[in-house]
């Protein structure tokens, strides 16, 4: 066999192992931590043999910052049962959806869950597939997340009655929550989106570069076979396309040193939008909680933007 062949089926095992390792939660063991913690020795084992990730569990509830919630099965397709927390606001101005990003859970959203509630908005704190308390241990890294995304909506709708409904997703759980409104159709009256990534591949390709190693064509194998262990084309997994299609007024945030979404993607992104739109961004920020990052800015943006689209839909209403 020729040299060139042996080395076309190497990477392409090498590729389809790591894609697999990113997308499939363990049972147990020690998650890989962030990349630009890693030591060169760790990083070099990642490379080598990819990520370990145990399935994200929930290590807080709503009740430990002071909200008394309700816990909701919301049903998907067959297989698939997600896991959300209601928490419901003394004279609610309307609700917000809010979904974690990769290899996370809604535990880790709790602190803006806490400021939506403070405006007066019910937050609703969703476990996407294969994390928390939902059902599965597998991620598709946004795709099929829309489907929860849109399950999830029309879910709380029934249960909401009236009154605005706004979708709040960070990193992945934007990525999904672009797609579900923007190609899917997924009616909400305001999207907030915090860091998503502009494609799938630019994720892929911005992840090897906080490794500190050098993408080469291992980009474009890890997206062909993540998706097509995932039945999707990878390559065609791009919120910068999903956000043609969104009507809903949208708040996209970002911060300014995030290596996972850097600037001219999310620039893209805000592009793409038709209208009624709005790109902050968080000086010095990374790929974090903007909202313990700079929480009055944070506030500031988001307060004025729920206010506005309650506005909106009082005026719909009155019309």
């Amino acid at each position: 066999m020729a040299l060139g062949a042996v080395v076309f089926i190497v990477l392409n095992v090498f590729a389809y192992g790591h894609a697999y390792s990113m997308t499939h939660f363990s049972a147990a063991g020690v998650r890989t931590g962030r990349p630009e913690t890693l030591t060169l020795v760790q990083k070099l084992r990642v490379a080598a043999a990819g990520v370990e990730l145990p399935k994200p569990r929930n290590e807080a509830t709503p009740l430990d910052r002071g909200m008394p919630f309700e816990t909701w099965t919301i049903p998907v397709e067959r297989s698939v049962s997600l896991e959300a927390w209601s928490v419901r606001a003394v004279e609610p101005r309307g609700v917000v959806v809010l979904f974690h990003g990769y290899a996370d859970r809604k535990s880790s959203i709790l602190a803006e869950a806490k400021a939506f509630l403070a405006h007066g908005w019910s937050p609703v704190l969703v476990d996407l597939r294969g994390s928390g308390g939902s059902s599965g241990e597998v991620t598709s890294i946004g795709y099929h997340e829309a489907k929860d995304v849109e399950a999830s909506v029309r879910f709380v709708r029934a249960r909401a009655g009236g009154g605005p409904l706004v979708v709040w997703g960070v990193s992945m759980g934007g990525a999904a929550s672009l797609r579900a409104v923007g190609e899917l159709g997924v009616p909400v009256d305001g999207l907030i989106v915090e860091a998503p990534f502009a494609t799938l591949r630019s994720a892929v390709v911005n992840r090897f570069n906080s490794l500190g190693l050098r993408a080469w064509g291992l980009a474009d194998l890890l997206v062909f076979w993540g998706g097509l262990q995932h039945s999707f084309d990878g390559f065609a997994h791009n919120p910068v396309d999903y956000a043609r299609g969104v009507r809903a007024p949208t708040l996209l945030l970002l911060g300014s040193q995030d290596e996972r979404v850097l600037i001219p993607e999310g620039r893209a992104i805000f592009e793409a939008l038709p209208s009624s739109k709005q790109f902050e961004v968080f000086d010095g920020l990374g790929h974090q909680s903007l909202l313990r990052g700079n929480r009055d800015q944070w506030i500031r943006v988001v307060s004025a933007f729920l206010a506005r689209v309650e506005a909106a839909a009082f005026t719909k209403e009155a019309a």
